[in-house]
């Protein structure tokens, strides 16, 4: 049961951040499974995942 818990990472393809020098995170769920993408402040992507999100609502 708890590796459903386990986040997946994913290297952001446009910025490259890792846990070890990103600053931001977004997280994405779906079918049972959880990714974290980490981000620099000024990633474009970063932003377009605020953008999406805000829309969500």
């Amino acid at each position: 049961m708890f590796d459903l818990l386990r986040p997946e990472t994913v290297v952001c393809p446009f910025c490259k951040a890792t846990a070890a020098n990103g600053v931001v995170r977004t997280l994405r769920t779906g079918a049972g499974s959880l990714s974290v993408t980490w981000h620099v402040l000024n990633c474009p992507h970063y932003a377009a995942d605020r953008i999406l999100a805000e829309n969500e609502s």
